[in-house]
């Protein structure tokens, strides 16, 4: 949680880890919030053979947090899986129920729908609908994989494009740190992230878009973070909130289904699938889910309808 320093304050600390984005709050600011939990949606759009388990890995991630939070978990008001039914009526609020709670944070995750256009999938104009609505009422927003090409499609216009094969095992990055974000705050210079996915984003069309910050790339795999500079639109092309033996499971599964993808790279001990595999990331991944939680705390509203405690001095 951040430390709060009064303005009048010049203790020459304070103003290094000001640079450095360790959560700082001013005092003025923080005699505006009352501490509440924050109201944490989750827009699961994973298949029912793996929604469990996505429920599992991302709350993991948001439990790392001195902070307490609220999850909900989101469904469709008109579009619902024909499958794994009782689970969403029992544990899911629908889209218009969310909205009269109000989120502070949105999560939607991956979908197995790397194959379809955008505008055939068949939630597509529901989906968009949220997402437009999240980006003028959510604290912040992270897009995982899916989601990632999915928001930067409606946001910026940005086409994905084919990889010609899965993308498949864990790849090296580098962390922009010039860029001071505080999602990538206290993260290692290098961070290994798993990946599993068939197309990608363009460098080259987000180096165009001046809105667009890269934290977080690959020599060999790509962009895996992306955010816009005010920190509300978040896109995640990796899976770092994957355990262990998730990648593990999903080649074993396309193998079955005859799928034709390669062993994943740099993830089973002497490339041998009857090995362990190997886990790296899971420090870095609770580091940038505290950091972008406490993001959140600084920055959203007590309302939880309105996202931005500024409004409140307006």
């Amino acid at each position: 949680m951040p430390i709060i320093v009064s303005h009048t304050e010049s203790l020459p600390a304070y103003k290094v880890l000001e640079q450095e984005q360790v959560p700082i709050i001013r005092r003025y600011r923080a005699q505006q919030q009352d501490i509440r939990p924050l109201n944490i949606g989750l827009l699961n759009l994973m298949p029912t053979a793996a929604k469990e388990a996505t429920e599992i890995q991302y709350l993991r991630m948001l439990a790392n947090s001195p902070l307490q939070i609220n999850p909900y978990y989101v469904y469709f008001d008109h579009h619902k899986s024909s499958s794994g039914g009782d689970h969403m009526e029992k544990f899911y609020r629908k889209f218009s129920e969310i909205k009269t709670i109000g989120l502070d944070g949105l999560i939607i995750t991956g979908a197995n729908l790397e194959h379809y256009a955008f505008e055939d999938v068949h939630y597509w104009e529901e989906l968009k609908e949220f997402i437009l609505w999240a980006d003028r009422h959510v604290t912040s927003t992270i897009y995982g994989c899916w989601a990632s090409h999915a928001g930067l499609f409606i946001h910026y216009g940005v086409e994905r494009v084919d990889l010609g094969a899965k993308r498949l095992g864990i790849f090296s990055h580098k962390v922009n740190h010039e860029h001071e974000s505080i999602l990538t705050r206290s993260m290692d210079d290098r961070v290994d992230i798993p990946y599993s996915r068939w197309t990608g984003i363009p460098e080259d069309a987000i180096e165009e878009i001046e809105d667009l910050q890269v934290l977080i790339e690959s020599e060999t795999a790509g962009i895996h973070l992306i955010s816009s500079k005010n920190g509300r639109r978040v896109f995640v092309q990796g899976h770092p909130e994957y355990d262990r033996e998730t990648l593990a499971r999903e080649y074993k599964r396309d193998k079955e289904n005859g799928v034709k993808v390669n062993l994943p790279e740099n993830y089973f001990e002497g490339n041998d699938p009857n090995q362990k595999p190997y886990c790296g990331w899971m420090a870095n991944a609770h580091v940038f889910y505290s950091n972008w939680i406490n993001f959140i705390y600084q920055n959203t509203h007590y309302d939880p309808l309105k996202p931005l405690m500024e409004e409140e001095e307006s």
